[in-house]
C-alpha cells in the first residue's frame, strides 16, 4: 500500500506544474455518484483540461475552438471509470453566457479569485440544480451540479468544482455548453391538446 500512496503523492505534487504548463485551463472536480438501485454514494474526482484556440494561417478561429478533455483523478483512493467520465461530459460547462443561464447576486472564491455565480435554468419539474462560476470575464465554468437522472444506471450525481487554474490563452471550449443541452433534453414533451382522452377513446369503441 505504501507504493500506492507514493504514486498518489507524486501525482498530486505534479498538479501545479501541469497547470502552469497548460496554456488553456485546468479545472479539478469532486464527483459523487449514487446508482439507481443503490443507497450509498461513491466519491471520486476528475480533471478538465482545455486547450487554446486553433491557429490556421496565422488566424484564430472564432469562437469556441478550444477543445477540452476529461482525465480521471484520484480522490480518497478512488478513480472514476472511463464510462462514468463519458457520462459526466454531458454535464460540464466551459463557455460564455447563453440565454439559458442567469447571473446571481452572490459569488464564490477559488484560491485568491472571486467569481460571480450564474445559474443554469433547468426545465420546470426537473430535479437538477446547476451553478456556474465566472472564472474569467465572460467565461463561465461549472461550479456545482446536483441532479437526479431520468434514465440509466446512475440515479443521482453531484459535481463540485475544487480548483481553477487559467493559462494565458484560455478560451471557451468547443462543446462548452454541454450542460445546457443535457438539461434541455430533459424538458417534458408538450401535451397535444387534440389528443383524445382515455374515456373518449373507450366510448368511441362501443358500437
Amino acid at each position: 500500500m505504501r507504493w500506492f500512496a507514493n504514486i498518489v503523492a507524486l501525482a498530486l505534487a505534479a498538479l501545479p506544474a501541469l497547470a502552469a504548463a497548460t496554456p488553456g485551463a485546468v479545472l479539478e472536480y469532486r464527483l459523487k455518484v449514487r446508482p439507481r438501485d443503490g443507497t450509498f454514494w461513491t466519491e471520486s474526482g476528475f480533471r478538465v483540461v482545455t486547450s487554446p484556440a486553433l491557429r490556421t494561417r496565422n488566424k484564430v478561429h472564432k469562437p469556441r475552438m478550444g477543445r477540452w478533455r476529461i482525465e480521471p483523478m484520484v480522490w480518497q483512493g478512488a478513480v472514476p471509470s472511463s464510462a462514468l467520465l463519458a457520462r459526466v461530459a454531458g454535464f460540464l460547462y466551459f463557455s460564455g453566457p447563453t440565454p439559458q443561464v442567469v447571473p446571481r447576486a452572490s459569488g464564490i472564491t477559488f484560491g485568491h479569485r472571486w467569481c460571480r455565480l450564474w445559474q443554469a435554468e433547468a426545465p420546470a419539474g426537473t430535479p437538477a440544480f446547476a451553478y456556474l462560476a465566472e472564472v474569467a470575464p465572460h467565461l463561465l465554468a461549472l461550479s456545482y451540479l446536483s441532479a437526479t437522472l431520468p434514465e440509466g444506471e446512475i440515479g443521482s450525481l453531484e459535481i463540485h468544482l475544487l480548483k481553477v487554474a487559467l493559462g494565458p490563452h484560455t478560451v471557451p471550449a468547443e462543446e462548452g455548453t454541454a450542460l445546457v443541452n443535457t438539461l434541455q433534453r430533459w424538458r417534458p414533451a408538450p401535451i397535444n391538446p387534440r389528443a383524445p382522452k382515455l374515456g373518449e377513446m373507450a366510448s368511441e369503441q362501443i358500437p
